[in-house]
């Protein structure tokens, strides 16, 4: 995967919500359904996002799908973004 194409999926604060969630536990696309500021549409655009770049992997449970994230160190790189972006406001 291509940084840039990284950083472009990470862009987005509902998908960054997206994967603070993923990350407590593996969740059902059902479960984050759940997520009442974003509609399914818009929630599933977001998803096959993530999961083309490679961030996360959906797992198929039954009838359910679980997404699960491939490289736990995406959140790392989530929370250090969040604390430079923190520390550049303050200038």
């Amino acid at each position: 995967m291509h940084v840039e194409k990284l950083f472009k999926a990470l862009a987005c604060r509902w998908r960054i919500e997206i994967l603070k969630q993923i990350a407590k536990q593996d969740v059902c696309i059902c479960e984050l359904e759940a997520l009442k500021h974003i509609d399914k549409t818009t929630l599933s655009r977001h998803i096959s996002l993530l999961e083309n770049v490679g961030i996360v992997e959906l797992r198929r449970e039954g009838q359910r799908k679980r997404m699960v994230l491939k490289d736990p160190r995406v959140m790392e790189l989530i929370k250090l973004a969040e604390q430079i972006a923190e520390k550049v406001g303050e200038v």
